[in-house]
């Protein structure tokens, strides 16, 4: 007598076999799910990371702003060079 198991969709010699074969389909299941929510959850701290590191950057382009309006209105005129190797030229490229 074959065993027809409805979780696998596969017939086993014994019921021992099938009951085996679901139990590490269950297992897998359970990896792959937490492997999941694993990876959601690195996902989620590194967007939170991105944000944060945004947040900085309005704000120090924010303070930026206003120093230079300070400064310009005290002096009329402020000069500044960007170069391709600046790290914040990229930034600045942004606004």
């Amino acid at each position: 007598m074959k065993i027809f198991s409805e979780i696998l969709n596969q017939l086993f010699d014994t019921a021992e076999e099938c009951e085996k074969a679901e139990a590490e389909h269950e297992k897998a299941l359970a990896e792959a799910e937490a492997k999941k929510k694993e990876a959601a959850s690195i996902r989620a701290e590194r967007a939170k990371e991105v944000e944060e590191a945004w947040k900085r950057a309005a704000e120090a382009s924010k303070e930026y702003s206003k120093l230079l309006k300070d400064f310009l209105k005290d002096y009329n005129s402020f000069h500044i060079s960007y170069h391709s190797t600046d790290p914040l030229f990229s930034l600045f490229d942004l606004f």
